[in-house]
């Protein structure tokens, strides 16, 4: 149940929307586009990496939505001047601004995602006794509106889980959306319940034992890639235990290989990977170079951007090479 406290002023025209809202998460290679509305608010996340050099960048914004038609959305983040444009068009939705500091440099300043049906908002259920609800504001101001113990929400989780989280509240009659704090939420009681998948047996995970370093491509070969703030993408595939453990440069992630099919082609394979949260993601595996230890892989999430990888011990048959534009870290 929604609570106010003494809340007045007038709420935007929820017509704008569209017919049943754009709600949900969409997602394609490499990015990901939440967008949770509320009858007071529209709230939207997006993450994204694009070419950067040798290296890839990456986009982290937290954005509000100013104003709203059925066709354009004018939405910025919280402490920059220069606003952002989400276009509406039947087929997709197109993002774009200039110069965003939530991007690193180099970002082109367009994005495009396609509408089709995105992926639900995760259903959390408010575990305690009450959960006030932020503004999306610099100083993340709070408000006087606030769920208590047992009340459903519908939440986005940023895989970095930040301290606060935009969901939305749903009531007789209209959405509140806001921010509320990830730790005042059960996000796990709310799940149906699932089986638990058997890991792939170890002598059948056997030939993909070991490290595999990632390869940068440079020219008509390959290079190691040494980045400047970070440690280069790498998994690690342990047959003993069923894991997966996959190094991203800034974070890293363990999963569970769960299945194993032949691919299309020598040396090609399907693994099927869980992660601790229940998500399946398909890590399509095929042998590029086997006396050189090189393979090529791909999936919709964590190898939606590199593809090209060697054993640990084959690596020294590649050259190293430093990241340009590394002394910015430096200072």
């Amino acid at each position: 149940m929604l609570f106010a406290l003494g809340l007045t002023g007038a709420v935007p025209n929820a017509s704008a929307q569209g017919p049943g809202g754009l709600t949900g998460v969409y997602s394609k290679d490499g990015g990901a586009l939440a967008i949770v509305e509320g009858s007071n608010e529209t709230l939207i996340h997006y993450s994204a990496g694009f070419p950067q050099g040798d290296s890839v960048g990456t986009c982290d914004c937290a954005l509000v939505v100013q104003r709203k038609t059925s066709t354009r959305w004018t939405l910025n983040v919280a402490g920059e001047k220069e606003p952002w444009t989400l276009r509406v068009e039947p087929k997709q939705l197109v993002l774009e601004t200039k110069a965003p500091t939530c991007c690193g440099a180099g970002y082109p300043g367009k994005d495009t995602f396609t509408r089709g049906t995105p992926q639900p908002l995760t259903v959390c259920k408010v575990k305690a006794s009450k959960a006030g609800f932020f503004a999306s504001d610099e100083a993340n101001t709070p408000r006087k509106t606030f769920v208590v113990s047992g009340d459903a929400v519908e939440a986005y989780l940023d895989p970095v889980e930040p301290d606060l989280i935009p969901a939305r509240f749903q009531g007789p009659q209209k959405a509140t959306a806001g921010l509320l704090k990830r730790a005042d939420l059960d996000c796990e009681a709310a799940k149906a319940p699932t089986a638990s998948k058997a890991p792939v047996a170890a002598d059948k995970l056997q030939p993909f034992a070991g490290t595999w370093v990632e390869l940068t491509r440079k020219g008509k070969g390959f290079v190691i890639l040494k980045p400047c703030s970070a440690k280069n993408r790498s998994f690690t595939v342990k047959p003993a235990t069923g894991e997966v453990e996959v190094q991203l440069g800034q974070e890293a992630t363990t999963l569970k290989a769960t299945s194993l099919e032949p691919g299309k082609g020598a040396g090609a394979w399907v693994l099927g990977l869980t992660s601790t949260e229940g998500k399946p993601e398909a890590l399509q595996w095929k042998t590029a170079d086997a006396a050189k230890g090189t393979v090529s892989v791909t999936s919709p999430d964590l190898f939606s951007q590199s593809h090209d990888y060697v054993r640990q011990e084959k690596q020294s048959a590649f050259p190293v090479k430093q990241e340009t534009g590394c002394d910015e870290y430096e200072q």
